[in-house]
């Protein structure tokens, strides 16, 4: 399935190939992913059984992959992206151009134009490397408000200049357009929710006007608690809904989540902003995916706000869930399903799409068989009639005949006739 944007009545949809042949993930059979960061090194062994989606730290930037010029070494990327590959999982590469952390220390040496032989050197190593790439973060983190801006006077140059239209974002989005026709390019950018959501706006539309074959815009939404002298509080739910609105009217794209992260050390702070925050962004049905910045805590580059010799964003601690993990189990009704993974049907799994529209609190779980018995994937809604409805809609399903639902839940069964 092509990730790809289909233009369809003038609205741009993300078409993300979220597989159930390994019934990954907490979302699994959702209409979006929801994915996280993962660390450097192997992927944790759990990633898998609550991710969909996955998107490397730093294992995949330029200032990782080539360190010394001239030599690239993507093995470490490759344990991401191979890992994605093998378990059906949405690969997001990040990112060609990550300004805060991802530009390698020797390009301050060279001038404009040897800046630019470097960068389509990079470019061109990358698409060499991985030519099926199918969602990419361009370009993240430099609009001018980013104090990393004004460092990148000799990158800027290279790539065209700004002289106040971001013309150096517009000429890597041609560039990787070029480079990867078929894939889905976005740009991201932090702080762009609350509180600099007019700036991001305005750079969408800039390079958007001047041609950037742009696909969708991330946004990190690391600022969706209130800062100040006293205790940490969530971004209310109705104005994310508002915001989100606003910038999805004003930039006319679809929009992901790449960088959802509640970093406090109290527990009970960080349940309340995922239960505010989560259905709200699965309710936005032009947010397309979410990827937390990070599950396990003390592992991500993201430090605590209230203490900055630690890190505390994850959700999973010493092994043990805290307790915004255990509410996201609860909102996706989640739970382990062994059979998913039995290899004697992974052949003959399908991937079960689904258009649900997420209304409620938590959604159920419904496996899909055959009247063999064969298991062909798993669908979510929040009733039986609504799986049913589901099941009967989907273009997954190319053959008429008699299907079963059961519930993973209670283990109620239904019959359903499908005719094509």
């Amino acid at each position: 399935m092509s990730c790809r944007f289909l233009k369809i009545a003038s609205v741009a949809l993300l078409c993300v190939a979220v597989s159930s042949v390994f019934a990954l993930g907490l979302a699994e059979g959702a209409a979006k992913f929801l994915g996280s960061t993962t660390v450097e090194g192997p992927v944790p062994s759990d990633f898998g059984t609550y991710w969909n989606q996955i998107t490397p730290e730093r294992q995949c930037t330029w200032k990782t992959v080539e360190q010394t010029r001239g030599t690239f070494d993507f093995s470490e990327c490759d344990i991401v992206y191979n890992w994605a590959k093998e378990n059906k999982a949405t690969f997001t590469f990040h990112a060609l151009l990550w300004c805060n952390y991802g530009i390698p220390a020797w390009l301050r040496n060279l001038n404009a134009d040897e800046t630019k032989e470097a960068l389509t050197a990079w470019f061109d190593a990358v698409a060499e490397h991985y030519p099926d790439l199918e969602l990419i973060n361009v370009f993240s983190d430099v609009k001018r408000s980013n104090l990393i801006f004004n460092q990148l006077d000799t990158l800027i140059k290279a790539l065209g200049g700004d002289d106040g239209e971001y013309t150096f974002i517009t000429t890597a989005f041609k560039m990787a357009r070029e480079r990867w026709p078929q894939a889905a390019l976005f740009y991201s950018d932090i702080n762009t929710i609350q509180w600099e959501r007019d700036k991001g706006i305005d750079l969408i539309y800039t390079i958007r006007k001047n041609g950037a074959p742009i696909d969708a815009y991330g946004l990190d939404a690391g600022d969706l608690t209130a800062q100040g002298t006293g205790p940490m509080k969530c971004f209310p739910s109705d104005r994310l809904k508002s915001a989100l609105q606003e910038i999805y009217e004003k930039t006319e794209l679809p929009l992901l989540i790449t960088g959802y992260n509640i970093s406090t050390d109290v527990d009970s702070t960080q349940k309340k902003c995922f239960a505010e925050h989560i259905p709200v962004f699965m309710q936005t049905e032009y947010v397309k995916g979410i990827t937390l910045w990070g599950y396990l805590y003390n592992l991500s580059t993201l430090q605590c706000i209230t203490n900055l010799s630690i890190s505390c964003s994850g959700i999973i601690r010493d092994g043990e869930d805290r307790p915004a993990m255990t509410w996201l189990k609860e909102y996706f009704n989640f739970q382990e399903d062994s059979t998913a993974r039995d290899s004697t049907i992974a052949d003959s799994t399908i991937a079960i799409g689904s258009s649900l529209h997420l209304q409620a609190n938590t959604l159920q779980a419904y496996d899909v068989f055959d009247l063999n018995g064969v298991r062909l994937g798993r669908l979510r809604a929040y009733t039986m009639d609504e799986a049913v409805s589901i099941l009967k809609n989907t273009s997954d399903i190319k053959t008429q005949g008699i299907y079963m639902l059961r519930s993973v839940k209670n283990g109620t069964v239904k019959q359903v006739r499908i005719a094509r």
